[in-house]
Parts: structure tokens; C-alpha cells; sequence
């Protein structure tokens, strides 16, 4: 049996939008029929609309309602959450997966997309919670774990726009870290979504993306290489984090 052909990306943010971007386009090649998009009914319309002219069917419903989640999913093969990180968003994903199950999707891909969360502690408790209560539930998970956004992470509210001359980071900065731009998970997921066998693809308890492995200060040291401009480098002692 090929791989899935009917998605749904809940979420048009910064991770949804590339996905939805990337399986459209897969729509046009033919290896994708359907790209459903969830969005709330608050959301933006030119949003919608946008990805509505493409080809996307969106479907604007609030999260907790189960009877238009349940009605919206029928004949959909996977569903990828890439709604933002909060005790809301955490209790739609598993309202989501619990409608999703009784659906008959086969696969449910949680907002993940960062640094490994199995087990958490602290901030990211919740996601390591949910991870249980799907897996209760019995529906097919994919953790997709892919480091820091490479494309995105260079921001002023974490201390690390470089372009501003000025940067932050925990420790001396030389530990590695992974990196993956948006592009790239869009691409390896729309693969391996739409290329492996459905049984391969919901036997994937864990995916681990890395396009590139560096510490910050290798970053900051390719970054002068490359501009001639010299950084101003703030390192925070971690028992000061």
C-alpha cells in the first residue's frame, strides 16, 4: 500500500503555513487529492482565501466542536497539528485526536516541531502529558522533532537578532544544536507522508529532522566570516537562566 493522499494541517502560523504551502503543491504533482485546512472562525478570510484559491478546502470550525471536527475528517488520512503551545491548545489537539480516532484517520502528527519533549519537565510538561492521553486513546502518533527553525530562530524576542549587531545565549556557547528550516521539514514530511507504505508511516512513533549541527558560536563565527561584521556576544551563566 502507497503512502496517505488526504491531509489535514490544523493551524496557518508559521509551521502550518509552509506545510500548507509545500502539500499543495504535492495537490498539483498529483501525489496529494485533498489538503484540508483548519482554521478558527476568527481567523483572517484573505488567509482562507489564499489558500482556497490554491486548492486548499478550509474549513473554519472551532476545536472543540465535535461534530463539525467529526463531519470534517471523514476520509482523511492524517492529520498534522501545528497549532501554538498552550493548556488550550493542548486540550483541542486531544479533542482533535480523540474525533480523529473515532473518524478513522490514521495517523495524528502533534504540534511538535522542536526539541525533543518526551518526558518534559517544566514548560513543555504538557506536550509530554498529551503524548500519553493520545497514546491512551489508541490513534497512531508521530512525534516529529526537528530543533530550532534555522530560517526563523534569529529573532530580536529571543535575545538572537543577529542582524542587530547585539546577540544572547545560555552557557558559553559552544554546545551543538540542531537546526531545520520550515522548508525542509515541509519537504521531508510531505515525502515520507506520501511515499512510504501507510503501515511503515503509522509504526513511526518518532521522527528526529536535522539539517544542519552547530553551536551558536560556530553560527556567530560563519555570520562575520561572511558579513565582515563583528558580533556583540552576551553569554548568560546557565544558573542565571
Amino acid at each position: 500500500m502507497s503512502g496517505f493522499k488526504n491531509f489535514v494541517v490544523v493551524g496557518t502560523g508559521n509551521v502550518g503555513a509552509v506545510l500548507i504551502d509545500h502539500f499543495l503543491d504535492l495537490k498539483v504533482k498529483g501525489s496529494v487529492n485533498r489538503v484540508l485546512v483548519f482554521t478558527r472562525p476568527s481567523s483572517e478570510p484573505a488567509t482562507s482565501e489564499k489558500y482556497a484559491a490554491k486548492g486548499a478546502e478550509v474549513v473554519g470550525l472551532e476545536y472543540d466542536d465535535r461534530a463539525a471536527l467529526a463531519k470534517a475528517l471523514t476520509g482523511v488520512d492524517a492529520v498534522i497539528s501545528t497549532v501554538t503551545v498552550n493548556a488550550a491548545a493542548l486540550a483541542a489537539q486531544l479533542t482533535i485526536a480523540e474525533v480523529a480516532k473515532a473518524a478513522g484517520v490514521k495517523l495524528f502528527l502533534p504540534s511538535e516541531f522542536g526539541n525533543p519533549t518526551l518526558g518534559a519537565k517544566g514548560l513543555l510538561a504538557g506536550k509530554a502529558d498529551l503524548h500519553e492521553k493520545i497514546k491512551d486513546i489508541g490513534l497512531p502518533t508521530t512525534l516529529v522533532f526537528t530543533g530550532a527553525f534555522a530560517d526563523f530562530i534569529w529573532q530580536p524576542f529571543l535575545d538572537l537578532d543577529i542582524k542587530s549587531g547585539k546577540v544572547s545565549v545560555g552557557g558559553d556557547g559552544n554546545a551543538a544544536n540542531t537546526f531545520t528550516s520550515l522548508p525542509d521539514i515541509a519537504r521531508f514530511l510531505g515525502y515520507i507522508l506520501t511515499s512510504l507504505p501507510a503501515e511503515k508511516l503509522t509504526s513511526l512513533p518518532v521522527l528526529r529532522l536535522e539539517g544542519e549541527r552547530k553551536s551558536f558560536n560556530q553560527v556567530f563565527q560563519d555570520y562575520e566570516a561572511k558579513t565582515g561584521k563583528k558580533l556583540q556576544v552576551n553569554y548568560i551563566s546557565i544558573a542565571d537562566l
